[in-house]
């Protein structure tokens, strides 16, 4: 019996440190409240290396992203909470300097780095958080290709490289990319690749995106909501 218990005990305890591990963008996400980060609007959380003319044109290029992609796919209702810094040293625990999104345990968070305190890089996330949001956690892991996930955010971020003029790949580049299916797996240190899914999303109406994410989420398989891509 004694050895029951410490065997659970031990589980327990590993549970919660792997859970930790892999989720602690998740539980920054809920108890960033409780940090040195402070709340400047509903949401919306910087640190003191933001000072108050930075804050000004953050909120401003918060507010151009959000009515970016409204324009491009429709209203966005994700309602992410958003966590900003111009510090570098938050890296060394996995997190991207310039911007990421990551589902909390009770809503969407995107995390902005100082390589990420831009409109681009907001509407970039910002859709990322709006797919999550319209979609479950089976559909987007069994039904969205990283392609179209990344495709979708690179629509709404112009960034000279996603800038058509810039952009210069083959037939068989946009295959190779559409041939990716899992996150985990997408090369993203190469920017042909994120260009490359880009124009892999040609074919779709972005206002039929939101549509679209609620049929997956209605039990219809992918390559027949999105059959435009096949």
């Amino acid at each position: 019996m004694k050895i029951l218990k410490i065997l659970i005990i031990v589980f327990i305890t590993f549970f919660i440190a792997s859970f930790g591990y892999f989720k602690k963008d998740a539980i920054a996400c809920e108890l960033i409240g409780v940090t040195h980060f402070n709340e400047v609007s509903p949401d919306f959380y910087i640190d003191q290396s933001i000072d108050t003319s930075k804050q000004v044109e953050l909120s401003h290029a918060v507010e151009s992203a959000f009515k970016r992609v409204s324009d491009i796919y429709g209203t966005p209702t994700s309602n992410p909470r958003i966590i900003a810094t111009a510090e570098t040293k938050y890296a060394k625990f996995g997190f991207n300097p310039t911007g990421m999104q990551n589902s909390g345990l009770f809503r969407e968070c995107i995390f902005l780095g100082p390589k990420g305190l831009s409109t681009n890089v907001i509407a970039h996330e910002l859709v990322h958080a709006e797919v999550r949001h319209r979609t479950n956690l089976f559909v987007e892991l069994t039904q969205l290709p990283a392609w179209f996930i990344e495709g979708t955010g690179i629509k709404a971020d112009y960034r000279k490289p996603f800038l058509s003029k810039n952009i210069n790949v083959t037939n068989d580049d946009v295959a190779k990319i559409k041939s990716v299916f899992y996150l985990s797996d997408f090369p993203n240190t190469n920017v042909k690749y994120y260009q490359a899914s880009l124009i892999a999303l040609e074919p779709m109406n972005p206002k039929d995106m939101y549509s679209g994410l609620e049929r997956l989420n209605n039990g219809e398989q992918f390559e027949d909501v999105f059959n435009e891509f096949f």
